[in-house]
Formats: C-alpha cells, sequence, structure tokens
C-alpha cells in the first residue's frame, strides 16, 4: 500500500516584540549551512590577504529550506541568518598559516515577509548576545543590493553551493555577469 505523505512540516515563523524587533530564535544551532566567505567585501580592491576580514555564515531555517528543495521557491516567512565572525591568525597546535574563525560579532536575519508586499524583504541586526533584533529601515540598501544583485528572489544563493544546483541557470549567469564573476 503507498503510503501518504503528511502535511508539510511548517516553516518556523517569525516572532516579534511589541515594538516590531525579531525575537531570536531558539533553535539556530540546527539550521541548515548554505555557505560561508572570507572577507567580502563591496569595494574593489578591498582584501587585504594579511587581515582578510570576518568569516560569514550563512544558514537557513531548515524547515524553509526544505521546502525549497522541493519546489524551488522560497516559501513566505523564510528566514536567512548571516553571521558574522571574526578571523584568528594565532598559531594554535599544528596550525601554522592560514585563518581559523574566532567569536561571532554579530549577525542578521533575512525574512521573506508576505506582509510586506512586493518589498517583502526585511533585515535584523542582532549584537552577538542579543536575543531582539532591530529591523533595518524600509528601502534600506540591504534590501536594494539584495533585489538588484541576488540571483533568485532577492537572495544571493549565487554564493551559496547548498542552494546553487536549485537555481535557474539562467539567473545564475545573470549574476556572473552583474558581478563579473568568471
Amino acid at each position: 500500500l503507498a503510503q501518504r505523505a503528511g502535511p508539510p512540516t511548517p516553516i518556523q515563523i517569525a516572532q516579534f516584540t511589541a515594538d516590531g524587533k525579531l525575537q531570536k530564535p531558539a533553535d539556530l544551532d540546527s539550521w541548515i549551512f548554505l555557505g560561508t566567505s572570507l572577507g567580502m567585501g563591496y569595494n574593489p580592491g578591498s582584501f587585504n590577504a594579511a587581515h582578510p576580514g570576518q568569516f560569514q555564515v550563512v544558514l537557513m531555517e531548515p524547515n524553509a529550506y526544505r521546502h525549497f528543495v522541493k519546489n524551488r521557491s522560497y516559501a513566505p516567512g523564510s528566514m536567512f541568518l548571516l553571521s558574522f565572525y571574526d578571523s584568528d591568525q594565532q598559531q594554535r597546535s599544528i596550525n601554522q598559516n592560514g585563518f581559523t574563525q574566532a567569536e561571532l560579532t554579530n549577525y542578521e536575519i533575512h525574512l521573506l515577509d508576505p506582509a510586506k508586499g512586493q518589498k517583502r524583504h526585511a533585515f535584523y541586526v542582532f549584537g552577538a548576545k542579543d536575543t531582539q533584533g532591530n529591523p533595518l529601515p524600509a528601502g534600506n540598501a540591504c534590501v536594494r543590493c539584495h533585489v538588484d544583485h541576488g540571483a533568485f528572489d532577492g537572495t544571493f544563493a549565487q554564493f551559496y553551493p547548498t542552494l546553487r544546483p536549485f537555481i535557474p541557470k539562467e539567473a545564475l549567469e545573470r549574476a556572473a555577469q552583474d558581478h563579473n564573476i568568471p
């Protein structure tokens, strides 16, 4: 006998305080790893190999990720976490070269909020120990950049090896041309 699949597991719903701050999701340690970068910058020539800047680690809420893989679209309310960690060049144990991920400095959550209509991208900024994130103002530079340069639905999926296989080839090609990526 064929078994019926149960209803899809709902994505985690963003929880807000009365004054509009996003509450830190309790289970961030179980979110799905999408990708990481070291020393990414927004200005030409800004990378310095001796001091490469911060590690940026991107995660996605697990049920939103499963929805994306199955449907090739983001579920309303999908959340992405971007965490910033200092880079550490201290020699530890056998480490003679390179950098390790040091302490968390801050993080932000990108929420695909259906309540915001076409401008459904919202960003919330947290300090390393914060349990509530402050919203960035509507129309902020983060939203504009994501919408203008993100490969897929206002996200930088072109930088996430976990999502790239599910993004239409044409979208990845447009993003590569936009960013002069070979």
